[in-house]
C-alpha cells in the first residue's frame, strides 16, 4: 500500500472510457489516525465520496488518470493524480493546517459529520482540553469546557451536569450519556477519563432529536480511544497524585461552646429537662446536664460542678473532628494504553487503576478499569469491530461523619453533637459519647449482665466495614458493510451489565450489634439475663443490578453531485431492553470468617429491656424489587449541501415503549427537527476581507423526556412481606392513565459562526427558545379511591438563553497566547401548573436543590417574607400584613404565594469561564476563571426552637438583640420568653436573610513542560509531559460579604484546595 503525503502532486488527469473502482483510506499525519468525513472529489466531474468512521472510501471513476481533490476541515487540502487501475487500496495522508480549527468532527452517536456541514448546536471537547483537569471522574472534567453546560456543584443529591437549563419538573434532569454509539445506563464514576478521546455536547433539537424521547435534557457523547494504523505499538503511560488540604471544620458558623453551656444551664434551671428525666425511654443527657443534676441531688458540690463545666467550655468538637475524623485527601491515578495496527487490523488496549484516600478517615476508594477494542478490515467492503469495557470499584465507608445522638427534649436524632464532646483521651484511647440512652442506665445494664452499651466513635471507625462494590461492563459488536458506492449497512449490538453491591458488616463488638442484643434482652425475677437475640455480627446486604441490550440496524447513504451538492442520510431502527433487579437482606449472628449466619425468630414480640411496658421484634429487613423497560424506535436523519454554501437538514424519530398506553402509541407522533445553514462567506457578494468565514444557521424541532416512574397501566409496588401473615403485599402507586404521553421539549435555535482572517478570532453566538410540553406531575386524587396522588401530563415550562464562545489567538509565534471565553445566559419559568401549595412550601425551596413550581416563576425560585426590622422595645422580628407592620407570624406565613417577595432564581442564570493558555517552547501555562451570576441563596441564622431544645444553632445567637438600641447594630431577633415556631419560621424565611450568590473564582492553574525526541534524539521515549495542576484556588469576588462560599452555602465544608503532580509518557 502506498502512503501519499500532503505535498505529493502528480500530473494531470487523462480521460478513460472504462468505469474503474478506487478504494482507499484518508489518515492524518504523522499519527495515521483515521479522518472520518473527509471529502474526495474527482476534479471537473460530478463524482465524489466521503470517508466513513474508519477513514475508508470507495469511489467509481471513469478516467485512467483522475485528478483527486481531498479536503478535511482542520487539514491542508490535497490535490493529486493517480494512474488507474490501482491494484491495492491507497492511503492518503493529510497534514494539519496550522490556520484551521482542530475541533472539526461532530459525533452524534449515530454518525460523524464535519462541523462545516452541521446546522445544529454542538460543542466539542478535544482530548487536550478534556485532560487539562486532573480527576478520576469524567463529570468534573466537563466543568467550564462548553457554553451552556454547567455542573451544579454544592447542591447535594441535585448536583450534576445540566445543559441549557431545565425543561422538566418531575422527571430526571440528567443529560443522556452516549458511549460509543449507545446510551450508557451505569454510574458515570465507572468511566475512566483516560479512555475517552473526545466529547461532543448536543444542545438543540437538530443535534439531539435523533435520540428521541431521551434527549430533552441534551446529550453528551463520549467517544473512547481507538487503535491507529501505526504499524508498531504505541504505548502511553499516565500517572499523577493529588493532595488536598484537610477540610475546614469551622466553615459553617456555629454557636460557641460557652453559649451552648450557658443555654443548657438556663434550660435546666427553667425545668426544661424535668419530664425528660422521668421518661421511660431512658434518653441521654449531655455531661453538663448530668453535672447540674448531680449538683442538684447533692452528689457533688457547686464548686466541683463549676470546675468541670469551666473545663468543658474550653473544648470544641470541631477540633476533635479535624484531628481524628478528617485528614488530607490523597488521590493516585495510573493508566497505561497500547494501540497500533495496520491496514487490516487496529487495536487499542488500556488499563487503569485509581486509589484514593478521601478526606474522611477510615474511608477508601479503589477502581480498576480495562478497555479493549479491535477493528478488522476483512475485505474492501466489510469491517468488523468489537469492544470490551470493564470497571470495578470498591468504596469503603467506615467514617460516620458528623456524630448524632438522641435529643432528650424531643426524642429525635440531633444531627450535631454537643460541642464539648471529646472523642479520645490524651493517650489516644477512644472515649465514649452519649448516643441513645442515659449513661447511668448503660452502667446499670452492664452491671446486670448485658453487653457493654457505650458508644465510642473512634472504636467504631476502626472496626466498621461498610463496602460498596460497583462492577460495570459493556460488550459491543459492530459490522459495517458497503453495499455499493455511497450506500453502507451497519449493524450494532451492545450488552451492558452493572452490579452495585453494598455489604455493611457490623461486627459482634459494634455498637449496632450490641444495642440490638441488649434491647431484645430480658431479666427474670432472679436477675438472670436472657438474650432473645444471641450475640453476633450483623450483615446488611443491598444489591442492585441492571442489564441492557441494544440492537441497531442502520443504513448510511452519501452521494456527491459535484458542483451541485452533496447528500448524506442515515435511516434505521433499534431495539432496547433495560431491566433492573434489586434487593436488601439482613443476616444475624454473621461470622465473617466462615460467611455463616444464624436463623432468628421474626414473629415473637419480646418485652423491651429499655421500656418493659413495650414490645419489639427482631427487625426484618428483606425486600426485593425489579423493573423491565422495552423500547422500539425508528429514525431517519439527513442533510443536503448545495453548492457548498446552503445546507438543509432534517431528522425524525418515533419511540415506542411498554411504559405508555396503546392509544397513545397508535397515534405515532414522531419527534423531529429541521435546520438550515448559510455560509455567507462563500457568496460572491461577500466582500469583508477581514472576516474569512461567516455562517448563519437555524434549527427547530422536538425532543423528549421519558419518565420511567409512570405507566399507562395500573402500577403497584410490592413492599415486601407482612410481619404477621408472612405474605407479600403491594401498594398501588398510580391508577391507569390511557392518555399518558411522552414529555416533549420544543427548541428553536439561531446561531452564527465566524472567524477572522488568519483565525485570530473565532467564535459562535447562539440564541435559543425552549418549551417543555406535556410535562409529568402529580396532583391530588380523591381519598376514597385508595390512591393519594395521580400522575399525568399537566404542566409546561418555557425558557430562553444565549450561548457564546470566543477564541482569540493573541500571540501565535514562538510565544503563544490563546484566550477562550465561554458565556451562557439561561432563564426558565413555569407556564402551566395547576396545583398550588401553602406559602411555606415555596419559601422552603431556597437552595436550588428541589422544585416546587409556581406558575409564572422559575423552576428554582427564591422567595421571602417582607422584612420590617426588629421591634425596638422587644427585639421581635417584624413583617408586613396587608401593608401594615405586624407580628402576627402565623398570618404572615399564610400569605398568598403570589404575594411573596420574589428575589430571583436560586441557580445561576449567567455562567461561564475565561481560560487563558500560554506556551513558550516546551513550557505551558494555563489558568481558568469561572463565574456564576444572577442567582440568590438564603443564609442560615439562629433558630430559637433549636435553642429551646438544646440543639447547637448558628453563631448569630451571640449577635442577638438583648437591649434597646441593638436593633440599630444588627438584625438578629431577641430570645423570646416563650418559643414560637411561627416566629422562628418568619425570621428564617424573611427577606433579611436572602443574599446574592454571584461569584467569580480562580478555579485552577496548570503548568507543564514537554520533552520530545525531536529536541533530543537520545531520549528513550517519543514524548513526555510533566505537569502540575492546582484546583479550587481562590474566590476573586463574591457579592455576599460573609465567610461562606455561595456555591456551597449549605454544605458542611467547601472543597479544599488541591495540587496534583503527574507525568505522561508516549513510548
Amino acid at each position: 500500500m502506498r502512503i501519499i503525503l500532503i505535498f505529493l502532486f502528480v500530473g494531470f488527469a487523462q480521460a478513460a472510457s472504462a468505469q474503474l473502482l478506487l478504494q482507499g483510506r484518508v489518515v492524518s499525519l504523522p499519527d495515521s489516525s483515521a479522518l472520518a468525513g473527509a471529502v474526495i472529489k474527482v476534479k471537473g466531474m460530478n463524482q465524489g465520496a466521503t470517508t466513513d468512521e474508519s477513514g475508508r472510501f470507495t469511489l467509481s471513476v471513469d478516467q485512467a488518470m483522475p485528478s483527486l481533490q481531498i479536503s478535511y476541515i482542520g487539514f491542508e487540502s490535497l490535490e493529486l493524480s493517480l494512474q488507474m487501475p490501482v491494484s491495492s487500496p491507497v492511503t492518503i495522508g493529510l497534514r494539519p493546517d496550522a490556520n484551521q480549527l482542530g475541533e472539526v468532527v461532530i459525533s452524534t452517536g449515530f454518525e460523524k459529520i464535519p462541523k462545516e456541514r452541521a446546522t445544529g448546536s454542538f460543542a466539542t471537547v478535544d482530548n487536550a482540553l478534556l485532560n487539562r483537569r486532573v480527576s478520576t471522574d469524567i463529570g468534573s472534567r466537563l466543568d467550564d469546557v462548553a457554553a451552556g453546560l454547567i455542573n451544579n456543584r454544592g447542591k447535594g443529591s441535585a448536583q450534576g451536569l445540566l445543559i441549557r437549563g431545565q425543561s422538566t419538573i418531575n422527571s430526571s434532569t440528567r443529560p443522556l450519556i452516549i458511549i460509543d454509539n449507545f446510551p450508557y445506563e451505569g454510574d458515570l464514576n465507572s468511566i475512566n477519563p483516560n479512555d475517552i478521546e473526545n466529547v461532543t455536547v448536543l444542545k438543540d433539537a437538530a443535534a439531539a432529536s435523533i435520540w428521541g424521547s431521551r434527549a430533552g435534557n441534551g446529550v453528551i457523547v463520549l467517544t473512547t480511544k481507538k487503535g491507529s494504523a501505526s504499524k508498531s505499538p504505541q504505548i502511553t503511560i499516565n500517572s499523577n497524585v493529588t493532595i488536598a488540604a484537610r477540610p475546614d471544620m469551622f466553615y459553617q458558623p456555629r454557636m460557641s461552646t460557652a453559649d451552648y453551656i450557658d443555654n443548657e444551664r438556663f434550660l435546666f434551671e427553667s425545668g426544661r429537662y424535668n419530664s425528660a428525666e422521668r421518661n421511660a425511654a431512658k434518653y441521654p443527657f449531655t455531661p453538663v446536664v448530668e453535672l447540674l443534676m448531680a449538683q442538684r441531688d447533692k452528689l457533688i458540690t457547686q464548686e466541683q460542678a463549676q470546675a468541670e463545666i469551666d473545663l468543658l467550655k474550653s473544648r470544641d468538637i470541631r477540633n476533635e473532628y479535624g484531628k481524628y475524623m478528617y485528614q488530607r485527601s490523597v488521590s493516585q491515578q495510573y493508566s497505561v494504553s497500547v494501540n497500533g495496527g495496520g491496514d487490516t487490523h487496529r487495536y487499542f488496549v488500556s488499563a487503569g487503576f485509581d486509589k484514593n484516600r478521601p478526606s474522611e478517615v477510615s474511608n477508601t476508594y479503589q477502581r480498576f478499569t480495562v478497555n479493549a477494542n479491535n477493528s478488522f478490515h476483512i475485505s474492501p467492503k466489510l469491517e468488523v469491530s468489537a469492544g470490551l469495557y470493564f470497571s470495578e470499584s470498591k468504596n469503603r465507608n467506615g467514617n460516620p461523619g458528623p456524630l448524632v445522638y438522641t435529643n432528650p427534649l424531643t426524642g429525635s436524632l440531633v444531627t450535631q453533637m454537643y460541642p464539648y464532646a471529646s472523642l479520645a483521651a490524651e493517650n489516644g484511647d477512644p472515649l465514649a459519647v452519649i448516643k441513645d440512652y442515659r449513661l447511668s442506665f448503660l452502667q446499670q445494664a452492664q452491671t446486670a449482665g448485658l453487653l457493654d452499651w457505650h458508644y465510642r466513635p473512634l472504636a467504631e471507625m476502626a472496626t466498621a466495614d461498610n463496602t460498596t462494590r460497583l462492577t460495570d461492563y459493556r460488550i459491543n459488536l459492530t459490522a459495517d458493510y458497503k453495499l455499493f458506492s455511497g450506500l453502507s449497512l451497519s449493524m450494532l449490538y451492545q450488552y451492558g451489565k452493572g452490579i452495585s453491591s453494598t455489604m455493611n458488616h457490623f461486627s459482634e463488638h459494634s455498637y449496632t450489634a450490641r444495642t440490638l442484643v441488649n434491647q431484645l434482652s430480658s431479666v427474670d425475677s432472679n436477675g438472670v439475663v436472657k438474650q432473645n437475640l444471641a450475640p453476633g455480627g450483623i450483615l446488611d446486604r443491598n444489591e442492585n443490578a441492571y442489564t441492557s441490550h441494544n440492537l441497531r440496524g442502520q443504513l448510511h447513504y452519501s452521494h456527491n453531485f459535484g458542483s451541485s451538492g452533496e447528500l448524506v442520510a442515515i435511516a434505521g431502527a433499534e431495539l432496547r431492553d433495560y431491566s433492573t433487579q434489586g434487593g436488601t437482606s439482613r443476616y444475624y449472628g454473621y461470622n465473617d470468617s466462615y460467611a455463616s449466619a444464624r436463623p432468628v425468630d421474626y414473629i415473637t414480640a419480646y418485652r423491651s429491656y429499655v421500656n418493659p411496658a413495650s414490645t419489639m421484634r427482631v427487625p426484618y429487613m428483606d425486600s426485593r424489587s425489579g423493573s423491565s423497560d422495552r423500547y422500539l424506535s425508528y429514525f431517519v436523519n439527513g442533510s443536503y449541501t448545495l453548492k457548498g454554501k446552503y445546507i438543509l437538514s432534517a431528522s425524525g424519530r418515533m419511540d415506542q415503549s411498554n411504559l405508555f398506553g396503546v392509544e397513545t402509541n397508535d397515534k405515532r407522533v414522531p419527534l423531529y427537527s429541521a435546520g438550515v445553514a448559510w455560509r455567507l462567506s462563500q457568496e460572491r457578494f461577500f466582500q469583508l476581507g477581514w472576516l474569512s468565514s461567516l455562517k448563519l444557521r437555524s434549527t427547530f424541532g422536538y425532543s423528549g423526556n421519558s419518565n420511567k416512574n409512570v405507566s399507562a397501566f395500573t402500577t403497584a409496588f410490592f413492599e415486601g412481606t407482612d410481619y404477621y401473615t408472612r405474605e407479600p403485599y403491594a401498594i398501588i402507586t398510580n391508577p391507569p392513565n390511557e392518555r399518558l404521553r411522552w414529555e416533549k421539549v420544543q427548541t428553536l435555535n439561531l446561531g452564527l459562526d465566524f472567524e477572522t482572517r488568519g483565525r485570530r478570532l473565532t467564535g459562535s453566538i447562539e440564541y435559543y427558545f425552549k418549551k417543555g410540553i406535556d410535562l409529568i406531575g402529580s396532583m391530588p386524587y380523591p381519598g376514597s379511591s385508595g390512591v393519594k396522588t395521580f400522575t399525568g401530563n399537566y404542566a409546561s415550562t418555557a425558557g430562553r438563553g444565549l450561548d457564546m464562545t470566543l477564541t482569540a489567538k493573541i500571540f501565535d509565534k514562538s510565544f503563544k497566547w490563546q484566550s477562550d471565553l465561554l458565556l451562557s445566559h439561561t432563564t426558565d419559568k413555569v407556564t402551566r401548573y395547576e396545583v398550588r401549595a401553602l406559602a411555606t412550601a415555596y419559601l422552603g425551596n431556597a437552595d436550588g436543590t428541589s422544585v416546587y413550581p409556581l406558575q409564572g416563576r422559575p423552576l428554582y425560585a427564591l422567595y421571602s417574607l417582607e422584612w420590617a426590622g426588629l421591634d425596638p422595645s422587644t427585639g421581635d422580628p417584624q413583617g408586613y400584613l396587608n401593608g401594615e407592620v405586624s407580628k402576627d407570624y402565623l398570618a404572615i406565613l399564610r400569605t398568598d404565594p403570589d404575594k411573596l417577595h420574589y428575589h430571583g432564581p436560586a441557580r445561576p442564570t449567567t455562567f461561564g469561564a475565561f481560560r487563558n493558555t500560554f506556551s513558550y517552547k516546551s513550557f505551558g501555562l494555563s489558568f481558568n476563571l469561572s463565574y456564576r451570576l444572577g442567582h440568590y441563596f438564603r443564609q442560615r441564622s439562629v433558630s430559637y426552637t433549636d435553642v429551646n431544645n438544646s440543639v447547637v444553632t448558628h453563631s448569630d445567637y451571640g449577635l442577638r438583640w438583648q437591649k434597646a438600641g441593638d436593633e440599630l447594630l444588627g438584625s438578629v431577633p431577641s430570645r423570646p420568653s416563650a418559643v414560637d415556631a411561627n416566629r422562628d419560621g418568619f425570621y428564617a424565611y424573611s427577606q433579611i436573610l436572602v443574599q446574592k450568590a454571584d461569584n467569580i473564582r480562580l478555579q485552577d492553574i496548570t503548568l507543564s513542560y514537554d520533552l520530545t525526541r525531536n529536541a533530543s534524539a537520545n531520549l528513550p521515549f517519543r514524548n513526555a509531559r510533566l505537569y502540575v495542576y492546582a484546583n479550587n484556588i481562590a474566590k476573586i469576588w463574591k457579592a455576599y460579604k460573609g465567610s461562606l462560599d455561595p456555591d456551597y452555602a449549605q454544605a458542611m465544608y467547601a472543597p479544599a484546595k488541591s495540587i496534583s503532580v503527574g507525568i505522561k509518557v508516549d513510548l
